[in-house]
């Protein structure tokens, strides 16, 4: 894990250029590199090599895949190589480099939205390959997935902290067996000291969100809401971390928590103390999502063939829709005849991404 403290600014200096036009005859988003060796093998290193009856799954070489990406950005834009950049420099960096990376993927479709790879059809301007690619942003076993696991700071006697550390303080993750975890307290006071090394930190999860909202607003209106990926999942992940942060102490209050002469603050390997799910139970909507969520992220984990994975998710979706999107999702052919009788037109029921 290379140093987070500086990472936010050199990072938007990096990216700059890549939302100017390229220069040449092949347009300002450059030519389409899908089948060119070098795009090619971005994909293949982003994917590692998974578990095979001989051999143990292999992750990816994270600064591999950055530099191929940082590459090939130098010759096209693609919306795909920047979501793949982004995935690496998530692993590499932490968390200080989300906004940035949310900022680079609204710049290229505001900028480029005509000439960005992939393009849209060019029949009928349909933009599925660039919403499919877009939609690696609210995959559990993608984006989110890396955002799980990347760096949020690192404290002196502490150790890491990482994003699915901040779940399991909120108890909106189980804590496994001899992983580090803390309560919500603790974790204050360990954001707290991690604020006096690297100002900013605190800020950072507002900041991604509101470049997520702003490329949301953005894909919303180009693509149109049915075609647009439902980036809910990647908002209450970063909403969830940003209830996490301690209001940043004022600049008059002295030194700051876990300078030196502090005493160190300390993380027990163990889980005692440290909530292991739900607290309290389910009392809400959204602590029934939730606890849906726990349970496809336990199978994903340890049972990731299991098909029941997939139910649940398709029953989560189920629980923010009214009767009639319940009948286009369950029963197609029905909803036409239900409709009629209700006196709503069927084509105007849209279900949820």
């Amino acid at each position: 894990m290379e140093s987070p403290v500086s990472d936010g600014s050199s990072t938007t200096a990096l990216i700059e250029p890549w939302l100017q036009p390229l220069a040449g005859d092949a347009g300002p988003c450059g030519a389409d590199l899908e089948y060119d060796n070098d795009f090619l093998a971005l994909t293949q290193a982003a994917a590692g090599k998974p578990e095979t009856q001989f051999e143990a799954a292999v992750p990816p070489d994270w600064r591999s895949v950055r530099s191929q990406a940082e590459a090939l950005l130098e010759r096209t834009r693609d919306l795909r190589v920047a979501i793949i950049w982004l995935r690496a420099v998530l692993h590499l960096q932490g968390l200080t480099v989300l906004p940035a990376g949310l900022h680079l993927l609204h710049g290229l479709l505001d900028n480029f939205w005509d000439t960005l790879h992939p393009l849209p059809d060019p029949d009928d301007g349909d933009p599925y390959a660039r919403m499919n690619a877009l939609g690696d942003l609210r995959e559990s076993a993608v984006v989110l997935a890396d955002l799980r696991q990347c760096l949020v700071c690192s404290v002196r006697g502490v150790g890491e902290i990482r994003v699915r550390h901040v779940e399991v303080a909120l108890g909106q993750a189980v804590a496994r067996d001899n992983e580090p975890a803390m309560g919500r307290e603790q974790l204050a006071q360990v954001l707290l000291a991690a604020e006096g090394q690297q100002p900013g930190l605190l800020a950072l999860p507002g900041q991604a969100l509101g470049e997520l909202k702003a490329l949301t607003a953005l894909v919303n209106d180009r693509a149109g809401v049915a075609n647009a990926p439902d980036f809910k999942p990647l908002q209450a992940l970063l909403y969830a971390v940003s209830t996490a942060m301690p209001a940043a102490p004022e600049a008059a209050a002295g030194e700051p928590v876990g300078a030196e002469g502090d005493a160190p603050l300390t993380l027990a390997a163990s889980t005692a103390g440290a909530p292991r799910g739900l607290s309290g139970g389910v009392h809400s909507r959204e602590d029934a999502l939730r606890a849906i969520d726990m349970v496809c992220e336990f199978l994903e984990r340890t049972e990731p063939t299991n098909p029941a994975q997939l139910m649940l998710r398709r029953a989560r979706r189920l629980v923010t829709q009214n009767f009639l999107q319940l009948m286009k999702e369950l029963a197609p052919d029905a909803l036409a005849e239900v409709a009629r009788v209700m006196g709503v037109d069927p084509e105007s029921v849209q279900l949820e991404p």
